[in-house]
């Protein structure tokens, strides 16, 4: 990453997830104004996926896919403590809102509630 790069979240996914399949994730992100930057990895654990992107990430938050879930999290917590966990691909609405929440803690607004279903 160079210096000149504008600040973005990062979203640090297994190589093996189609880029289809984030689709909806990114659109949450991109919906709320807040830059994402797709990066692959050969890890597949989703936990360090997203402490390592939210290292990376000059606004301090990573998401990581892997093994069908997201995991979202901030460079101030703990690896095995994440901010917000969900299953990729359950629902569009859920990946979107799953995005938007991400966006939602770099711009340090009240996250959408993603709703049970049944």
């Amino acid at each position: 990453m160079t210096g000149s790069e504008r600040p973005a979240i990062i979203l640090l996914a297994h190589r093996t997830i189609e880029p289809a399949r984030l689709r909806e994730l990114l659109l949450g992100i991109e919906e709320q104004g807040v830059p994402v930057r797709l990066a692959t990895s050969d890890n597949l654990n989703p936990l360090e996926l997203a402490a390592s992107a939210g290292m990376t990430s000059r606004v301090g938050v990573g998401v990581g896919v892997s093994l069908d879930y997201v995991v979202i999290t901030t460079d101030k917590l703990p690896e095995s403590r994440p901010y917000i966990v969900g299953l990729l691909n359950e629902s569009a609405e859920r990946d979107r809102i799953l995005g938007a929440n991400a966006a939602r803690l770099v711009k340090r607004i009240p996250l959408v509630p993603i709703r049970r279903t049944s």
